[in-house]
């Protein structure tokens, strides 16, 4: 127990000083000395003045940027209701929000995990939009992107580019994510794993591996098995005898039902 005592003692410490960084930080963002040193802003000071991964620099930037219209969380911070990942969460959220709608929200984060928050922020991404043209020889695509996701895929091909122009880059994300649905087949000799194969490792009923997934789906042809359907889409793996049942995830118990099958079987 000493131990224990004495990492808390150090996790207070920790605080403090992470707060009087902060404070420090607040006093170079204001007086912009980072700039008589060479540097064109906070963040490439935090990098390459003061050694800090991009991530950490990005937590800190934020978080000094919000204190100074809140300046009450850097005293949250130091007390533990408060995470610089919370507040870093925040701050991409609330920045051209009114003050008062920024201390709402900042309240609302306190004592939450970096879980709770994360789904407090969570955005749907925006699907893209497709306009496709079939011709005899050959389909027209033509997408229409949000300058997020261009600039997204503008890194991914630059970062590709000694081995893929943007067509076949993709055709390879295509046949890649094709490939993780293939089942992997196992020599019959080997009985321990085709044991493991037709039963999930897991002891959570609801786990089904990727293998057990693809076998199920290539032997329904990728395809609803509800009778009289042959939906392609929005296919899901359903336990024939429910969980609630005690149904588990043996191979025999397991068909492809698509989510409209499947929600009605309930």
């Amino acid at each position: 127990m000493k131990i224990h005592f004495e990492l808390l003692e150090l996790r207070q410490k920790e605080r403090r000083i992470t707060s009087e960084i902060l404070n420090k930080l607040q006093e170079m963002e204001d007086s912009r000395q980072y700039l008589e040193m060479g540097h064109p802003s906070l963040f490439d000071y935090l990098v390459r003045g003061l050694g800090y991964s991009e991530a950490t620099a990005y937590q800190r930037q934020a978080c000094v940027r919000l204190a100074k219209e809140v300046p009450e969380i850097k005293q949250k911070i130091d007390q533990g209701t408060l995470s610089l990942t919370a507040v870093t969460k925040a701050f991409k959220h609330l920045r051209t929000k009114p003050l008062e709608e920024k201390r709402k929200v900042l309240k609302s984060l306190e004592n939450k995990s970096s879980k709770e928050v994360k789904c407090m922020f969570f955005e749907p991404m925006k699907p893209l939009k497709v306009q496709k043209t079939e011709y005899v020889d050959k389909v027209l695509l033509r997408l229409e992107l949000t300058h997020e996701q261009n600039q997204k895929l503008e890194k991914l091909k630059a970062l590709k580019s000694h081995k893929y122009n943007i067509e076949s880059l993709l055709v390879h994300l295509i046949e890649k994510e094709l490939k993780s649905y293939e089942s992997i087949r196992i020599k019959p000799s080997k009985a321990n794993e085709i044991a493991a194969f037709k039963k999930s490792k897991s002891k959570n009923p609801r786990q089904i591996s990727k293998f057990l997934r693809n076998d199920v789906l290539e032997a329904a042809g990728y395809k609803c098995q509800h009778p009289g359907c042959d939906s392609n889409h929005f296919l899901q793996i359903d336990h024939i005898v429910p969980v609630r049942r005690g149904g588990d995830q043996r191979r025999s118990n397991l068909q492809v039902l698509c989510a409209n099958h499947n929600q009605r079987k309930g």
